[in-house]
């Protein structure tokens, strides 16, 4: 490789990098998680994934077409400081950011996680029964 293109790399690689640290947390964390994340049954039936989205300088967290659970009163979705495994009906909200009701239960549907909300502070998304504090399930962020 020639001294110039030697040259031109490096330069690349350094605007790469001070691009990639000039991103806000939530940005490059939707960027590294891109993935889908399947959900787990805790209580009640609940299967297909989700995946955490950027669009411009908005994150939501997005539910898969194969996205279905088992019908329930008052079910809400938050993000929670808790990982799914530890996860219970009783401490599903404590410290959690309610994104919303659930739309449906089945299929696609999206939840905006609020301005000022870094997804790196939480591990996973549930879908939760508020009312009479039962867990359906969730998946680990």
């Amino acid at each position: 490789m020639s001294i110039f293109k030697t040259l031109a790399v490096a330069a690349i690689l350094s605007v790469s990098a001070i691009t990639a640290a000039a991103i806000p947390t939530t940005q490059a964390y939707a960027a590294e998680h891109s993935a889908p994340h399947k959900f787990i049954k805790k209580s009640k039936s609940i299967k297909g994934s989700y995946d955490i989205v950027q669009r411009g300088d908005k994150t939501f967290v997005v539910f898969s077409e194969d996205f279905k659970a088992k019908r329930g009163p008052d079910l809400k979705v938050f993000l929670s400081p808790t990982n799914v495994r530890s996860a219970t009906g009783r401490n599903a909200v404590i410290g959690s950011v309610k994104l919303g009701k659930l739309q449906t239960n089945r299929g696609v549907q999206e939840y905006e996680i609020p301005a000022g909300i870094d997804v790196a502070d939480y591990e996973s998304v549930l879908v939760h029964c508020e009312a009479y504090s039962v867990l359906w399930g969730g998946a680990d962020i």
